[in-house]
């Protein structure tokens, strides 16, 4: 049997119980005894009491903010065109200049196809850099002709910067457009924080390690003696694999060029290397178009505060 609507009345009398019995089923047996034998459902009694709670009434009151408006043929055009032209335009301006709620706007974009994108964080360029890196993937590609598991014995390893406040918060970045634009946005990379190194190889994720201060050569070389070796000794056929890094300074220090030497006869990727790394070329690189991102994604889901205590140690490394 349906139920009758609920008049005020009614629903002031469950709010008021509620207080008092705290559970639904209570109020569904003080309602079958004091009132008739066909009580609300639990459903209708929680969302009554959520409704409640939120706006302080049991009377269907309006949400606040801006009423939703009718969306004719001119906003819409109106929308695109400032898209189109000012395509970094937010939700929330758009929403403001044109006097039309959120969800309209929302509701509008989708209609005419437009999509939220993200711009990419890219290393600045200098004038030559770009030959360079064309020079570099040539010579990589046919390396890879003469040995096609090249790609499988390279350990590609790279430092990032941890911020507890990100250095450009790419989510209030977005750029709209119909089709993905591929935006970047350049950015100075030396930026102050908390620096994690980690190599990276087709099968695993050695590290992360903990830097107490800025990498400098010697606590490069430390690192690479007391934590990545020690580690490395124990991948399978070790002696075939390559170790790549890129031309940091700490990574051309003599002491770090003449161990590569030692450890990777001829088998190293980096300034003076084998083969010479191209300056400021992250996009080359698993650690950052993959690794990094991928991490700083989890690391960032939540907001957190700097915290006391020993930093810098070297961890286990990741399965």
């Amino acid at each position: 049997m349906a139920r009758h609507q609920l008049n005020v009345k009614e629903k002031t009398w469950i709010v008021k119980h509620m207080y008092r019995l705290e559970y639904p089923i209570n109020v569904q047996r003080l309602w079958s005894k004091e009132i008739n034998n066909n009580p609300p459902d639990r459903k209708t009694i929680r969302s009554l009491m959520h409704k409640f709670e939120q706006t302080g009434s049991v009377l269907n009151i309006d949400p606040p903010g801006r009423p939703v408006s009718v969306i004719g043929q001119e906003t819409k055009d109106e929308v695109s065109s400032i898209l189109k032209e000012k395509p970094r335009t937010s939700l929330r301006q758009l929403s403001t200049d044109l006097n039309i709620s959120m969800s309209s706007v929302r509701h509008i974009y989708k209609s005419l196809g437009f999509k939220p994108y993200i711009p990419r964080l890219i290393h600045e360029l200098n004038e030559d850099d770009p030959d360079r890196r064309i020079e570099y993937c040539e010579t990589f590609l046919s390396l890879l002709k003469d040995d096609s598991d090249l790609m499988y014995r390279v350990i590609w390893s790279d430092e990032a910067v941890f911020k507890l406040n990100g250095h450009i918060n790419r989510h209030n970045s977005v750029y709209w457009a119909t089709q993905n634009p591929n935006v970047t946005i350049d950015q100075a990379m030396q930026v102050e924080g908390l620096i994690v190194w980690a190599g990276i190889r087709y099968q695993d994720v050695i590290g992360p390690y903990f830097f107490e201060t800025t990498v400098t050569s010697q606590s490069y070389i430390k690192m690479l003696d007391d934590y990545f070796y020690p580690l490395f000794c124990d991948v399978p056929d070790n002696e075939s694999f390559s170790f790549m890094h890129d031309r940091a300074p700490a990574h051309y220090a003599s002491i770090v060029r003449d161990w590569l030497d030692e450890k990777f006869p001829a088998r190293w990727i980096g300034r003076r290397g084998a083969l010479d790394w191209p300056a400021r070329s992250p996009d080359l690189t698993p650690a950052d178009f993959f690794l990094w991102g991928y991490l700083k994604d989890i690391v960032y889901q939540k907001k957190h505060r700097a915290q006391g205590g020993e930093s810098g140690s070297p961890r286990s490394p990741i399965p």
